[in-house]
């Protein structure tokens, strides 16, 4: 027999995440809290009834404006996790219980409308025999975003052209609105950073949160486009490498 592989202790890593969900994915979200709450150890920090009903809710009490194109991203979740030496890190389950409760104050502050709980419906902590995470479910509000500027000419279809600048570029203009904001996927992620919306999230979780609990910032392979200058400089990741030829893309935007 051969001598056994020795066992080296794995870094801390905490984890967060964007999960991105459509209005028919209501049911789905409804039903996946149902079994847990069944099958497994189930706290809320803030329930709701429904999925449908929750949304709705929040579409009026912030008077969200909505562009419904029958695909769109109506609703996120941010997912805070992390693996076993993470957690063996913590005394005792109460205190996971307030490193979560800090997770959700992150979430308040980092997507919440205006920095408000108003346009979360719904943050859960479901501990599983082999894993545990916080499930903040919101929906991505945004009071600033990028208007089209609409010119007189018209296509052959009859429709307004939109205005373009002398090298032939779309025109836009930023429009703020705190009493009628957007609910926007995309113009939500654009007011965050765009391409390195996420590598930015990630970046501000670990300085602002993990860090404090003795987590180690993992690698970044995402594509350059999407990883921000100090990401690049700390991993060396340069255009063209290894990683950067891949095709993927891991940005919410």
């Amino acid at each position: 027999m051969g001598m056994p592989k020795p066992k080296y202790p794995r870094d801390k890593h905490a984890t967060i995440s964007v999960i991105s969900h459509k209005a028919q994915d209501f049911q789905s979200v409804d039903e996946y809290l149902k079994d847990c709450e069944q099958r497994f150890k189930v706290e809320y920090f803030k329930k709701m009834s429904t999925t449908e009903q929750a949304w709705n809710k929040v579409m009026k009490s912030t008077n969200a404006t909505f562009n419904n194109r029958g695909k769109n991203i109506v609703l996120e979740c941010l997912q805070f996790g992390g693996n076993r030496e993470f957690w063996d890190g913590f005394n005792s389950e109460q205190d996971i219980r307030s490193y979560f409760k800090v997770c959700y104050q992150y979430a308040i502050d980092k997507v919440g409308f205006l920095h408000t709980h108003e346009n979360i419906i719904c943050a859960v902590i479901i501990t599983e025999p082999n894993r545990r995470n916080l499930f903040v479910y919101y929906l991505p509000v945004t009071e600033v975003w990028q208007e089209k500027i609409m010119s007189n000419d018209r296509s052959e279809a009859g429709n307004r052209l939109q205005m373009r600048d002398e090298y032939d570029m779309p025109i836009y203009r930023q429009r703020i609105e705190i009493d009628e904001p957007l609910l926007s996927h995309s113009e939500f992620w654009k007011a965050w950073g765009g391409l390195t919306s996420y590598s930015d999230l990630q970046e501000d979780f670990y300085m602002k949160v993990s860090k404090k609990y003795g987590a180690v910032r993992g690698e970044s392979f995402s594509l350059v486009k999407n990883t921000t200058l100090r990401q690049q400089e700390r991993y060396g990741r340069f255009e063209g490498d290894l990683y950067d030829g891949l095709y993927f893309d891991d940005s919410p935007y």
